[in-house]
């Protein structure tokens, strides 16, 4: 499971920019041989005076999540690729529209997680392979 959870300020994503930034981000995993589904992209606009940077309000400021618990990352090489990659797809995005942002990876023990009450297969098992194909979780 990668989660996003992007809390940003109000009216800064259109319905088209959220759906388009979903999909690129599910593309990083499903390359790296991930089910879609176990991708999530939650963006959470936050109402006016919800969201303060330095304890000041911030009008344009997108606070990014990202958690990861399906993969979890071995070597340095793959995390700065990962954040290059995350890099390609947020700041055309955010820069054009004068949106500052930060964002974190976090990682947590694949045995702490479940998929409709079942834990997840193995990566590269067939089960995997199967949940790949079908874009579900299945016990079987």
């Amino acid at each position: 499971m990668p989660r996003w959870n992007i809390k940003h300020t109000p009216r800064l994503f259109s319905d088209e920019e959220k759906e388009a930034t979903s999909k690129k981000i599910t593309e990083i995993y499903v390359q790296v041989g991930l089910p879609a589904f176990y991708v999530q992209v939650i963006f959470e606009e936050l109402p006016h005076k919800a969201l303060f940077v330095g304890g000041k309000e911030h009008t344009k400021f997108a606070s990014i999540e990202v958690l990861h618990i399906a993969r979890n990352f071995q070597h340095a090489t793959q995390k700065k690729a990962f954040l290059n990659m995350v890099d390609s797809i947020l700041n055309p995005l955010f820069e054009k529209k004068g949106i500052d942002w930060e964002y974190f990876v976090g990682e947590s023990d694949r045995d702490l997680w479940k998929i409709n009450g079942i834990y997840p297969p193995e990566s590269g098992s067939a089960l995997e392979k199967k949940w790949i194909d079908t874009n579900r979780p299945s016990k079987l």
